[in-house]
This record gives structure tokens, sequence and C-alpha cells, in this order.
């Protein structure tokens, strides 16, 4: 009886805290975790194109904003080194796995409404900023109270849940959730990045690391990217599996920097042997799920089939959420 009871309060505490998170939410006008974009402040925002049709998720310098409408400044990851309106700005500053440096478009701001903004990505350097606020009006930051407005219902929700899972925990679960615990963290041991996995030969030194790309329109920030061969001949590159897993997964296709008219055929090959081909482009991405039981090596191998190659100072190519699995 006093389990069941015990068990029954849990219940009724977790929900309590899920309810107020809820509320508090509501209250917030749909904020990012009760956060309000702040001048000089880098965000993940839906920013339309310029031309007015479309729209991409990209990071963008927030310079005003009431809490309801903003201007912003979008920034790019294509080298726009040969623009005057644009200025190269310090990624790792607001992104650790960034491996080179961003470029901030000056030519004309954007507005934007509260609920075009994503997650806080950070904030912009102060020699970027004192720039900016030559060219540009920029805000003061918004009073405190605006960017939390419901600080005791987040603490008292917060508080209600966990509480609410020890009492679950203390009356009949608790074995459950311990297996399940246990069960999550193996499974979280079993995948691997592709890009780590070590490389054992590469056509081009940085195909096979970690990127942040977008494929068809779609953000991937863990991709492994991988370099297009443009002259009639594949580049490759390879990664030791060790027969340690069972199958690698992702979605392959083609990064926003690629030419448009550019396609490719990537084929993934399995100790040497195919494995599974298939056809990409900037519109075009593909999934893949390769068996690599057993499998000592696994071979990225791409070539260009139409459009022009440009000039790139990262790969054309990546896998979105590649992932190596031990089961």
């Amino acid at each position: 009886m006093l389990a069941n009871a015990v068990f029954t309060v849990g219940v009724v505490l977790v929900v309590a805290g899920v309810v107020g998170w809820i509320v508090a939410g509501i209250l917030n006008r749909g904020g990012s975790r009760g956060a309000v974009p702040q001048p000089g402040e880098i965000w993940w925002a839906t920013v339309p194109y310029r031309d007015g049709e479309g729209e991409k998720r990209r990071p963008a310098l927030v310079l005003a904003g009431d809490g309801r409408s903003y201007t912003i400044l979008k920034i790019t990851s294509q080298d726009k080194s040969h623009r005057h309106d644009h200025i190269e700005i310090p990624t790792r500053t607001w992104d650790r796995r960034a491996t080179y440096n961003s470029f901030l478009d000056l030519s004309a701001p954007f507005q934007l409404n509260r609920l075009d903004f994503a997650n806080r990505a950070g904030v912009v350097d102060p020699a970027t900023w004192q720039r900016v606020a030559q060219q540009h009006r920029v805000g003061m930051p918004l009073p405190a109270g605006r960017s939390t407005p419901s600080p005791a219902i987040r603490v008292l929700s917060t508080l209600a849940f966990v509480a609410g899972l020890f009492a679950i925990c203390a009356g009949t679960v608790a074995p459950w959730v311990n297996g399940f615990r246990d069960e999550m963290a193996t499974a979280a041991r079993g995948d691997m990045p592709l890009y780590d996995a070590g490389r054992t030969a590469s056509d081009q030194g940085s195909s096979g690391r970690a990127y942040d790309s977008t494929l068809n329109g779609v953000h991937f920030a863990d991709s492994t990217g991988f370099w297009v061969g443009c002259e009639g001949k594949p580049s490759a590159v390879t990664f030791a599996l060790d027969g340690k897993f069972k199958r690698f997964t992702g979605t392959a296709g083609l990064d926003a920097v690629t030419p448009k008219d550019v396609v490719v055929k990537l084929v993934v090959e399995v100790d040497g042997k195919d494995a599974a081909t298939v056809s990409v482009s900037r519109t075009a991405s593909a999934p893949l799920d390769v068996d690599v039981t057993a499998a000592r090596t696994l071979t990225l191998s791409a070539l260009r089939m139409k459009g022009t190659c440009g000039n790139a100072t990262r790969p054309y190519g990546a896998v979105g959420d590649a992932l190596l699995h031990q089961s």
C-alpha cells in the first residue's frame, strides 16, 4: 500500500512539473528556454532569402529588438572574402565544432519575429560588434525581467518534477528505471560518428572530418564531409572499422556551398567491395543503411557526373548524422 501511494504521489508531482513548464513556456511567448534574443548575440534562426523565395535556418547576429520583432544580419559559412560587404568573423567563439571562420553579411538587415528564432549560439566578438555598430543602428539589451518572465513557475515546476521522479523510483519502478537507464547507456556507447573512426587513406586531407552541413534544405550539425572528384577520377576516403560495427547509416548529399548544377555519384565500399551507390545533388539527398558486420574498412568514393565544379575551401559532399552502429 505504501509503495503504491508513493508511486501515485510521484506521478502527480511529475505531471505537475510538466504542466508548470508548459505554462511557463506559454507565458514566455514561445521563447527558447526562457531566453529572449539580445543585441550582440548570435542565434540560429529561420531567415528568408533576399529574393523572397524560400528561407533557410542559419546563424544570425541580433542588432536590435523589442521582444516581438528583431533586426538581424545573416551569417554564412560560404567564403565571401572577395565581397566588400561581408566581413570574416571567428566562428569558434560561438560554435566549438567549427573548423573555419564564417562571414557576416553587412549589406542589408532582415526583420524577423520572435518565433523565427530557434536557439542561442553565443555572442559575437567585441571587434566585430564595434564595426557593426558603426554601420547599423544597434539596440540595448532588454531588461532582465523581459528575458525570464516566469522564473518562479520554472523553479517550482523543476522541484516538483525532480521530487516526483524520486517518489516513483522509491515506489515500484526503480528496477525498471535502472534497467532502462542501463540499456540507454549501452545504446549510446554502441554508436560512433563516422568521422571518429580512424582514417587509413584520403585523397584530400580534410575529407572524412566533422562538418556542419545543409543537405537538400535540411540542417545537419553533425556531419562527415567528403571531397568530390571533379577531374574524372573519384575522390576517396577510407575509415578503419576493425570488425567492431554492424551497420553504417546516414543521409548523403551535397552541401549548400556546391554549385547548383553539380550531380555526384557516391559509392560506399566495404572491404573494397561496392555496398551502396547513390546519386546526390544540392536538391537530392539519399539515405544510407549499409551492413558492415565484421568489416575491416569502409570507403566513401565520390565522382562528379554532371555540372561544373568551382574553387572550394571545404568539401562539397557530406553524410549527415553518419553513424557506425555496434548493434
